[in-house]
């Protein structure tokens, strides 16, 4: 694995920076929520994904470098220093993209991937970087979301708070699983989705979609009475691909509550992703790259041992989920 550091020094180093804003760096967005922090900058992303961006609330500074962004089309070769760059669909919504790197002076070619779906395109490359998550990484991993389990919490009366990971979370839950169910939204989701019931409708909606970051144990009891104005009101958590955080937060709160209160918690998957036999398919057309797996330790691990049983060769760095956090 005598060109792993050589990996390493193409996406730690350089013009480029993925999924993560940072000061002379040009970013390239791959997803609909990709950066935790939208700072204004040089911005790249599939012309999808940016028109998205569009609805979003940004600030002057923002739509000023969205304004300035690149629009990237699949299949079209484009540069950023010294690397030669393509991008091919990750079969998210939104203009999802994985990112093909070639170094023109010559060295490992590599493809980022954040998350994947049906569609995904998979070109020929030495190095792929695979985000380790609950669908493909656990050996028995969450069943997806899906309308069945949501029809039944909203026939039973239940106030559900489905807690997701980003607006492109949001909009697959949505795709997926929503249906013809009245449900709302946290602000950085309600511009990105169809159908979203606002304040004061003539349907109350008892489902909600928020992201991960935005449950507070200190303050979520209080938020939840707000909008259901029952404060016993049986609540269900859906905690859709949520890492230890997320579920040690929701402990937390769930520590708090009294007895009399129905309080449901259910893990899930998020829907439109693939699973182990399809990403197996995928990995062997692409010619059975050599794999860097990130994320979780909790979900590596196992990802790690089923991919070295797979037959790839596997280099693993624990991080927090983000782009690269450790290089």
């Amino acid at each position: 694995m005598s060109d792993l550091a050589a990996v390493q020094q193409l996406l730690a180093h350089g013009r480029l920076s993925i999924d993560r804003c940072e000061r002379g760096r040009t970013t390239f967005l791959s997803h609909l929520g990709a950066a935790p922090k939208l700072v204004p900058g040089a911005w790249l992303g599939h012309r999808d994904l940016l028109y998205a961006l569009a609805l979003a609330n940004l600030s002057p500074s923002q739509r000023q470098s969205l304004a300035r962004a690149v629009l990237v089309d699949h299949g079209r070769e484009f540069g950023v220093g010294r690397l030669s760059l393509v991008t091919c669909p990750s079969g998210l919504p939104h203009g999802g993209s994985s990112l093909l790197l070639r170094p023109r002076g010559g060295g490992p070619t590599c493809l980022y991937t954040w998350a994947l779906g049906p569609g995904a395109g998979l070109p020929a490359c030495e190095w792929l970087l695979l985000r380790a998550l609950p669908s493909w990484a656990l050996d028995v991993p969450p069943a997806p979301l899906a309308h069945a389990g949501l029809a039944t919490l909203h026939a039973l009366g239940m106030h559900v708070e489905i807690l997701c990971a980003t607006a492109t979370c949001a909009r697959q839950v949505q795709e997926h699983a929503l249906g013809d169910l009245p449900f709302t939204a946290h602000p950085r989701f309600a511009p990105h989705l169809d159908g979203v019931v606002r304040p004061g409708g003539d349907e109350p909606a008892a489902i909600r979609l928020s992201p991960h970051d935005a449950f507070d144990p200190r303050t979520f009891g209080q938020v939840a009475k707000n909008r259901s104005q029952e404060p016993a009101s049986p609540l269900a958590l859906v905690l859709v691909d949520a890492p230890p955080s997320v579920r040690a937060a929701v402990d937390t709160w769930l520590a708090g509550q009294t007895a009399r209160r129905t309080i449901e918690v259910v893990a899930a998957g998020c829907p439109g992703r693939l699973g182990r036999d399809a990403l197996a398919t995928l990995w062997r057309s692409g010619g059975q790259p050599k794999v860097l797996l990130r994320g979780d330790p909790t979900w590596t691990a196992p990802a790690l041992a089923w991919l070295q049983d797979l037959g790839a060769t596997v280099a693993a760095q624990h991080d927090d989920g983000t782009q690269l956090g450790l290089f």
